[in-house]
């Protein structure tokens, strides 16, 4: 098993390299100076050239980029060109609320998910069944935003049980608040994650039940749990690994959920920094985002390789 989690963990090494290079050169070719976003239309060519050497925007391409690795590599992402204020500070605050929204909606998402795939994939005839095509077909072809905004208009414009935007009401809430504050950009966050996951747990269950293992368990008289443990148990390698990709997804993929409940976390900073230019916060926070989807796909592969042997002797 170590040996196993070394080979993994040694793949992370390049593989994070990649994520900075290209993080990095993304932003090099993307239309627009930061320098314009600080100053006025008006300002002298001296005020412009003094900026540019402030930000080390003079050096040459790799100068910039090992300058940049290495304070990266400290544990330091800069200043914000825009709000003057230290990364880490914007990023801690997003990166939690973040996850916050990733793991109600995860919940959600895959709780449901593996009750509904179960089910109608025992009971493929029933009417659970039916709601598990509606549920995969249309968390899989309504993008998340647009979830969205129909989630705003129909609970919180036409009906108003719900709040609309932000983490809490005016002036701070408590923990109840917040959740009440969760309810819709979780549904949002999770509606393709749930679609995909109820498919995929279905078929994945339903093609373990007719194996001849799950055949000799009946005949050998063994309750309908036990049977439902091994079929758990066998199809959990596939499920995690799916399950891995899509929490990922969730962490990378609100941002524009995010943006259209106005919720306070990583995924609405790079938005405001794209449209800001503040390349800083948005190398930071994409940066940031690819090590944690780094980082759960190794925690995937260690699950994975404790429940399935085989993994680990041919990884």
């Amino acid at each position: 098993m170590l040996h196993f989690l070394l080979r993994r963990g040694a793949l992370i090494v390049p593989t994070l390299f990649g994520v900075t290079v290209i993080v990095f050169l993304m932003l090099q070719i993307v239309p627009g100076d930061p320098v314009n976003s600080i100053l006025p239309p008006d300002a002298s060519q001296v005020d412009r050239q003094k900026i540019i050497e402030q930000l080390g925007l003079n050096k040459p391409l790799y100068i910039q980029y090992f300058d940049w690795l290495l304070h990266v590599m400290h544990g330091d992402f800069g200043r914000s060109i825009i709000k003057r204020i230290a990364v880490n500070e914007l990023l801690f605050e997003g990166l939690r609320n973040t996850l916050i929204l990733s793991a109600a909606a995860g919940v959600l998402s895959f709780g449901l998910s593996i009750v509904i795939g179960v089910y109608s994939a025992y009971r493929p005839k029933s009417w659970i069944a039916s709601l598990a095509n509606i549920i995969g077909l249309t968390g899989v072809t309504i993008p998340n935003f647009w979830a969205a905004l129909i989630l705003v208009g129909v609970f919180s414009v036409m009906l108003g049980w719900l709040p609309s935007s932000g983490m809490s009401r005016i002036g701070g809430g408590d923990a109840l608040d917040v959740m009440y504050h969760l309810i819709l950009p979780s549904i949002a966050a999770g509606m393709t994650t749930l679609g995909i996951m109820t498919r995929m747990v279905r078929s994945t269950v339903y093609d373990i039940l007719q194996q001849d293992f799950v055949t000799t368990l009946r005949a050998k008289g063994a309750g309908s749990y036990t049977v439902l443990l091994h079929v758990l148990k066998n199809g959990a390698p596939t499920i995690l690994t799916v399950a891995g990709l899509q929490f990922g997804y969730l962490l990378g993929g609100s941002v524009l959920v995010e943006t259209v409940f106005s919720w306070p976390g990583v995924g609405s900073l790079i938005y405001q920094a794209i449209s800001q230019r503040d390349f800083p916060v948005i190398q930071a926070g994409v940066l940031v985002i690819a090590v944690l989807f780094v980082c759960l796909n190794l925690i995937v592969d260690m699950i994975h390789g404790m429940i399935d042997p085989r993994v680990r002797h041919t990884a």
